[in-house]
């Protein structure tokens, strides 16, 4: 009856995957406005995509589009496969939990989102996301150096791919020790605990290693806090003028504000607005001419002429020119959100509180990440999953929202962890909240 089942159950899988690779490959690839600035490597882009798409481009040419769409098809499904094959066993799902699952493990290849047909970096971070999960919770089920290999080498490729998931082995560190707290005193388990602890410091390495060769300074993709600048200049003043030291910081500042002054981009501007979420909606609707066209434009200018006086060529002068807006906008993110704090914070939890489509999921989602805390520390293991499914989505809404405006291309990721949640809650439930 069981080999009947599985049966069944892989047929049943087989078909659904030959459904999705055929609509995949019977659509267009998709070449979104961030696509070639990966084609092209600009400075600001990871180099796990760029690398990628230069390899398929030198090796299939004149059929890249139709290589990318079989690749990003199949490794997708294969990792769809791999993580439902690996969920089904940790979290013991039932028949209709599987259903559910799988619908959302291959609802990114559809509308809106078309992960696989569009030549953006999710078409392999999606993936890879999956396998490191997967693999990695292998691991700390089995202990297995082998699987800790693993999981590492899927992670750097995905980090190297998506920032966004850079801290994510600090979350799988933190599970480990909860499960190996009673042998912590093993050499061994010392040792696995400082490589999960470690591994986001290779990526750093290594991507800062890739730009040194490639743009001549080694330091990591910039980018990150210039996206992070946008809600601290949203919420700006003119006066927090006067708290910037550095010369070339106050040009930026100053250009940029009277930039968005005038185009009425700033919180200040918006006084027909009378709550947090009317004004991060507008926020979220104005994040490119605030960020890409203000900000970073304004800044590069002034950093890309800067440099042009002292370097032999443009390229070097425009490689400079994304490094400096990028220290610029660190420095100015802090200034400005210490300035503006009380307006910031407010902002930012109207960030997180859209990723999640309504604030009570994320106050919900937020006390359930405590609730298992307290249990898992209990040395309750039963809760250790929960934390685990509720911290990865929290700590994703939480890096989006602080770097970004929450939409669904960068936390889509959280949906099948959202649901997991549920299904382990239904479970305690059913059986009892044990003490």
């Amino acid at each position: 009856m069981k080999l009947r089942t599985i049966f069944k159950e892989n047929t049943i899988l087989r078909v659904v995957y030959l459904l999705v690779f055929i609509f995949i490959i019977t659509n267009e690839a998709i070449y979104s406005p961030d696509t070639r600035s990966y084609l092209n490597a600009l400075p600001y882009r990871h180099p796990g995509y760029v690398l990628l798409l230069k390899s398929f481009k030198f090796i299939f040419s004149s059929f890249f589009d139709l290589s990318i769409l079989i690749f990003q098809g199949a490794f997708g499904l294969l990792a769809v496969n791999f993580f439902f094959k690996k969920a089904t066993q940790i979290f013991n799902l039932s028949t209709i939990s599987k259903v559910i699952l799988m619908v959302l493990l291959i609802f990114p290849f559809f509308n809106p989102l078309y992960v696989a047909n569009n030549i953006c970096p999710e078409g392999i971070s999606y993936p890879l996301y999956l396998l490191f999960i997967a693999t990695i919770l292998d691991f700390i089920k089995n202990d297995s150096y082998k699987k800790l290999l693993l999981a590492f080498i899927f992670y750097v490729l995905l980090a190297l791919t998506r920032g966004q998931f850079i801290f994510t082995p600090l979350i799988f560190a933190f599970v480990y020790f909860l499960e190996k707290q009673s042998q912590l005193l093993k050499i061994s388990k010392i040792f696995k605990l400082i490589l999960l602890i470690s591994m986001p410091v290779v990526v750093v390495l290594a991507e800062a290693t890739y730009h040194k060769l490639k743009d001549g300074i080694f330091m990591t993709t910039p980018f990150g806090f210039v996206n992070a600048s946008t809600a601290a200049f949203f919420v700006s003043s003119e006066n927090d003028s006067q708290h910037i030291t550095s010369y070339d910081d106050k040009i930026v500042f100053e250009k940029s504000y009277q930039k968005l002054k005038i185009e009425k981009l700033l919180m200040s501007s918006q006084d027909s607005l009378n709550s947090y979420a009317q004004y991060y909606n507008f926020f979220h609707n104005n994040v490119p001419p605030i960020c890409n066209r203000t900000i970073h434009e304004l800044g590069k200018k002034h950093y890309f002429d800067k440099a042009l006086i002292t370097t032999n060529t443009i390229e070097i002068a425009d490689a400079q020119a994304f490094y400096n807006i990028e220290k610029t906008c660190k420095t100015l993110t802090k200034t400005l959100i210490s300035n503006n704090f009380k307006k910031w914070i407010q902002l930012y939890y109207a960030n997180i509180s859209h990723g999640f489509y309504s604030s009570i999921l994320l106050i919900f989602i937020g006390l359930i990440l405590l609730f298992s805390i307290f249990k898992a520390l209990c040395k309750n293991k039963t809760y250790i999953l929960l934390f685990l499914c509720t911290a990865l989505t929290l700590s994703n809404a939480m890096l989006v929202a602080f770097a970004s405006h929450s939409i669904m291309r960068y936390l889509f990721y959280n949906y099948i962890f959202i649901f997991l949640t549920f299904v382990i809650l239904t479970k305690l439930f059913k059986n009892g909240i044990k003490n």
